[in-house]
Order: C-alpha cells, then sequence, then structure tokens
C-alpha cells in the first residue's frame, strides 16, 4: 500500500532579496480520484487541491491567472501543463523579478510513478521538470493516496512505498519536498476532516495558527512545525499508526519564505484564539462543514476566515465550551469575549459529538425500604459506572445493604449484595441532567441469626428489576452530584415450614444520594 505524501513545500528565496523587490507567484494543482483500474477511487484529491488553490489566493499571493487547476488529468496532460507554464515563467521573469512555483499532485501512485486515469507519470520526470524549471524557488507536493475506511490509509503496496527517491542526492538549489511521511510508513485521510491529515493542518497553519511570533507572517517553518505536530497527534490513534512528516530542501544562504500574510487576506475576518486548547471551527453551526481545526498551546493565536457564522468548539481536559461567532472582512473577535456555553464531555457524547471519552463514576448512599416483612430501613452504599452514548447512558453498579430483625427468641442480620446492569434516557437542561431508566440484576442475601437459640444461616440469590429516575447537577471540573429515587422488584423464594417455600415479589424504595467525576 502506497504512502501518502504531500509536500507542500515552500521553499524560499534566492539569495538576500532586496526589499523593493517583486516577486511572482505560480502554482500547478493536480487532482485526481482515479488511478489504474485495480485502485479504489479516492474521495478528497478534488477537494484538496481546491482547497489548496482557495488558500494559495486569498492568503498566499497566487493570482488566478498564475494557478493551472487540473482534475483528473491524464499523465500527457500534466507534462503538457507544467511544459507550459514552465515556458511561461521564462518569458515573464526578469533580473528585477523573483518567481516561485508550485507543482501539488494529490491522487494515486506507487514507488515509481503517479498513477493518473490509467497512465502514469514517472516519479523522477515530475521531479525533473520541476526542479529544471526557471523560477527562482521550485515546490514540489506529491500527496499519493489509496482508500480504506473512515481513516484512509494511502498507498497501493507497503511493500512498495511512495518515498521521495534519491533522498541522498544533493537537491538542486532552491528546489524543495515537504512529505506528510517518512519512507515506510502510510499517509491517511480521515472522514471526519474530508482531508488528509497533513494538507488539512497544513492549511490550518497557513491561515494563521501557526504564527508563532504575531508577525502577521506564516513561514515555512512555522508552517511545516505546526503541521507536523499536529499531523503526528492526529494518526496516533488510527489503526494505521503514526505519520513522521519530513522534507528536503536547499536553502543555502537563504531567509525563510513567508507563505502567506494571513492578515492582509483578501476580505477575511480574524479570529483571536485566546486559550490553550484544541477548536473546531464549522460553518453555519454544529453539523457544518469542518472549517478550521487548532490546536493552541500557551500563546493567543489569530485564525483568518471568510466572513460568515461560525460553530466554534473548544476542547480542554475536562470539558468543552460551545459558542457561535459571525466574522467580518475588517477587523479582529476575541474569542474571550464571546459568551460560550460550558458542555461537558457527557452532554457532548449525548450529542453525538466526538469525544475520545464519555464516561463517570460516582459513590452513593442511602437508604431502602425492607425486603422482608419486620426488618428495620436498611442502609445502602453503591459504587456505579456509567458510559455515555448518544442515544442512551449504560449503567453498572454494586451496592450492599444491611438490616436488622429483633425476634423473640432469635435475631437476624440480613445483608445483601447486588450488582445490575442497564440503561437511561439521559436529558440536558444546562447544568441539570434529568433521566430515566431500566436495570436488571440480583441480589445475594445473606441471613444469619443471634439469641437464645443456634440456628444455621440462610443464603439466596434474587433475581431484580429497577425503574429509576435521577436528577444531577454538574459541577466544575467534571465533578457531579445527585439524587436517585428506584423502584425494584424481587423475586424471593422463602422457606415458610419444614417442608413449605412461598414465592414473593416484594417491592421496595430505594432513595440514594451520590457525588462522582465524569470524563
Amino acid at each position: 500500500m502506497l504512502v501518502r505524501v504531500i509536500g507542500i513545500a515552500a521553499v524560499v528565496m534566492f539569495s538576500a532579496l532586496k526589499t523593493n523587490a517583486m516577486e511572482n507567484r505560480y502554482a500547478l494543482l493536480v487532482g485526481a480520484n482515479h488511478g489504474d483500474s485495480g485502485e479504489t477511487p479516492l474521495r478528497y484529491a478534488l477537494d484538496d487541491i481546491q482547497r489548496m488553490g482557495e488558500t494559495l489566493r486569498r492568503l498566499g499571493g497566487f493570482l488566478p491567472d498564475n494557478m493551472v487547476i487540473l482534475e483528473e488529468p491524464s499523465a500527457d496532460r500534466v507534462r503538457d501543463a507544467l511544459a507550459r507554464l514552465n515556458a511561461r515563467i521564462r518569458s515573464e521573469q526578469s533580473a528585477q523579478t523573483n518567481t516561485l512555483l508550485m507543482v501539488f499532485y494529490s491522487g494515486h501512485a506507487d514507488a515509481l510513478s503517479l498513477h493518473l486515469k490509467g497512465t502514469h507519470l514517472p516519479w523522477d520526470e515530475l521531479r525533473n521538470q520541476t526542479a529544471g524549471s526557471s523560477a527562482t524557488a521550485r515546490i514540489l507536493v506529491v500527496d499519493a493516496c489509496r482508500s480504506g475506511q473512515a481513516t484512509r490509509v494511502k498507498g497501493t503496496k507497503l511493500t512498495e512505498p511512495f518515498a521521495l527517491p534519491a533522498l541522498d542526492a544533493p537537491a538542486p538549489e532552491g528546489f524543495a519536498v515537504l512529505s506528510s511521511t517518512t519512507a515506510g510508513e502510510s499517509a491517511q485521510e480521515s472522514d471526519e476532516l474530508g482531508s488528509s491529515f497533513f494538507t488539512h493542518h497544513f492549511l490550518a497553519a497557513l491561515h494563521g495558527v501557526a504564527d508563532d511570533n504575531e508577525d502577521g507572517n506564516v513561514t515555512l517553518a512555522e508552517a511545516f512545525q505546526y503541521a507536523s505536530d499536529r499531523t503526528v497527534a492526529s494518526t496516533a490513534s488510527t489503526m494505521a499508526g503514526l505519520q513522521h512528516p519530513t522534507y528536503f530542501y536547499d536553502l543555502k544562504g537563504r531567509a525563510d519564505l513567508v507563505l502567506s500574510r494571513p492578515g492582509q487576506g483578501e476580505k477575511l475576518g480574524g479570529l483571536k484564539l485566546s486559550g490553550s486548547g484544541q477548536y473546531l471551527i464549522r460553518e453555519n453551526g454544529p453539523h457544518g462543514a469542518l472549517a478550521l481545526e487548532a490546536n493552541i498551546r500557551n500563546e493567543p493565536r489569530t485564525a483568518w476566515l471568510k466572513p460568515g457564522r461560525y460553530f466554534i468548539q473548544r476542547r480542554l481536559p475536562e470539558r468543552f465550551f460551545e459558542g457561535h461567532v459571525t466574522l467580518k472582512d475588517v477587523g479582529v473577535i476575541d474569542l474571550a469575549q464571546i459568551d460560550m456555553r460550558t458542555i461537558e464531555y457527557a452532554q457532548l457524547a449525548r450529542k453525538g459529538g466526538q469525544v475520545r471519552k464519555a464516561f463517570s463514576v460516582g459513590m452513593w448512599a442511602g437508604a431502602e425500604t425492607p425486603v422482608l416483612p419486620g426488618f428495620s430501613f436498611p442502609w445502602t452504599t453503591k459504587a456505579s459506572f456509567a458510559w455515555d452514548m448518544s442515544a442512551v447512558t449504560l449503567d453498572a453498579n454494586l451496592a450492599l445493604m444491611r438490616s436488622g430483625h429483633d425476634g423473640e427468641a432469635l435475631d437476624s442480620t440480613l445483608t445483601g449484595i447486588a450488582a445490575a446492569i442497564g440503561a437511561r434516557k439521559v436529558f440536558d437542561v444546562g447544568a441539570f441532567a434529568l433521566s430515566g431508566g431500566l436495570k436488571i440484576g440480583g441480589v445475594y442475601f445473606d441471613q444469619r441469626y443471634s439469641g437464645k437459640r443456634l440456628a444455621p444461616p440462610r443464603k439466596r440469590l434474587a433475581p431484580i428489576v429497577d425503574a429509576l429516575v435521577r436528577s444531577d447537577v454538574h459541577l466544575p471540573w467534571g465533578f457531579f452530584v445527585g439524587l436517585e429515587s428506584t423502584l425494584r422488584v424481587s423475586y424471593l423464594r422463602q422457606k415458610t415450614g419444614l417442608f413449605s417455600v412461598e414465592a414473593r415479589t416484594p417491592v421496595q424504595g430505594i432513595f440514594l444520594a451520590g457525588i462522582g467525576k465524569s470524563w
């Protein structure tokens, strides 16, 4: 299976650029969802090149007339388009003008060539044609993919991985390639992101979240470092495993290239991400397209997006924050000034949100009505575990109860250990959660006697069915307090004489208060 390589490579200027020097930027963007006849069609190759083109136009200084976008081309069409673009660069270049050429490919490939609707373009040919351009800086991007499941592994055969050939050979001066993986790894795309991991994070970097020194410019080093860190983190839990983006280029004597100037982009609004955490920014509402994902550590970052209404989620270790914001094409909105609603992970899971953990543990104490006539009201303690999902909350609990009976000749103590599992439907109302559900399980009873006469202990196992209602109040840091009322029906076979046994179905009320912690 082929390793997916996204090399969005931005390589830098020629020696010491003059302050008033001009720069022209050109791009060839090639997308192919279809490779050879036996390869599964891709989903996001065409989407990736369209997003790349829009970002380069809005933020990177690439004029629309200087970008060529090819969808589902043949190998010959790519050769011809690149040759024509190189010829145009030569004709328009002058001593006072610096030029940048970016070639971006998203599609199928193997160790030797790119696969374009049944035709092949050898890697060495594409590399040499790009590196041989007269542009002062040349960028090669290769995004070679094969589809899988929700997290899509890209490639053809793991025994023939797509890698950067001849890495040990010196790179031509002013030529660079960035790769989303190192040799032998699988590159991946995500259905949740609707893109490859590396491309998604690299584009987020260009929108401003990688601007470490907050000078309004995103450089090659800043963008690659951010995309590399986020790609490793995003693929840590996937079936295919970690991706480690890599690069090689010749930068002799060159200052780092500014890839984007998001604050100076065309008709964009700024959103200042003031606090640490992972931000999910969706268009219009909770189910809108994912416009940006950003991971902010300590220093604030400003993301620049096209004007419109956005739904923001901020993930912290203990909870989510949600809110809406409307961006205009002027000014910056500080998210710290927006009233965002606090959402616990359990609430987020019940809303169908993507969370890695949504469970809770609790300790409860209270009393219940006697299960047998003549016994005192038992005290009860319970440990509970709950797993929150979008449809229901699954419960499991283990409880201990004890009560006594004072008889004329014999006193007895009844101890019960109950285990039950079940499900509840939970309704969230702000910081409150109201729920109701059913559980089934069993109680092991141990009845022991003391007094003037001796009697052997009695042990029995009784099945139970519980119907319950519960209310919780969410507290800071994931803690909660709750009240629970349960109606329990048990099935008991009790010995009433030397040779007689009576079946009973006692009904009990159980009242508990508890405290717990959610993750």
